[in-house]
């Protein structure tokens, strides 16, 4: 009926917004091209007690990552523009948790022989502890298991531009770590995180993060 409303004078129909190219809404009114920034209080009242260094200021979110982990859980990642990211993790589109992440390190396997030796063989994914920045970190799984375990393997979707389009995929190898700060009662984290994109580009990430609430992030 909506051409007879035009034309007998009724309500105009709204111009059809573009369709999203994902299904889900993303959370806490994140999006793409819109910012966020942090509150590095912590940070800079305790400079010595940590490793990472949250950016300052407000980030622009250029990429969005999604990780269907299955069951009604995901991740959301939005790339922030200075070596960052902010994690949300939801259930059935609840979020659960806030993490942000700041990239330390990177390395680039020269082939994907290199990048398979270090999925199966390199301690830093999967050992129960590691050395890493000058620190002794935990490995977050595998409670009670003193030898190495294999990396916890996901995809993950890359979207970009405006609007938001499907503009990548890549498959993680991951492993998670974390470390205590007693002093602060809070904890630190270290991701290891090899990307493969396929079928020629490998990439080894290390990540440190945090976790954070809402009254940690300001949203635009």
């Amino acid at each position: 009926m909506g051409w007879l409303d035009g034309l007998f004078g009724g309500k105009k129909r709204e111009d059809a917004k573009p369709a999203l190219p994902f299904a889900h809404e993303l959370p806490l009114g994140l999006r793409i091209n819109g910012r966020v920034a942090f509150d590095t209080l912590t940070f800079r009242a305790n400079p010595q007690a940590w490793t990472l260094r949250l950016p300052e200021g407000h980030q622009g979110i250029p990429c969005y990552g999604h990780i269907d982990l299955g069951g009604g859980h995901a991740l959301h990642r939005f790339y922030l523009d200075d070596d960052a990211y902010l994690q949300i993790s939801t259930a059935n589109g609840q979020v659960e948790g806030i993490k942000a992440f700041v990239f330390n390190d990177t390395v680039n396997p020269p082939d994907q022989a290199a990048f398979r030796r270090f999925i199966h063989e390199h301690p830093h994914l999967g050992a129960a502890s590691i050395e890493y920045a000058g620190r002794t970190w935990y490995r977050e799984f595998g409670d009670g298991v003193a030898e190495k375990v294999p990396p916890v393997v996901y995809d993950e979707v890359l979207y970009r531009h405006d609007p938001p389009r499907r503009d990548d995929d890549l498959t993680h190898y991951a492993m998670l770590y974390r470390r205590e700060i007693a002093e602060l009662e809070r904890d630190e984290f270290l991701l290891i995180t090899a990307e493969d994109y396929g079928p020629s580009e490998f990439v080894v990430t290390y990540a440190l993060g945090i976790d954070l609430n809402t009254a940690d992030l300001d949203i635009t």
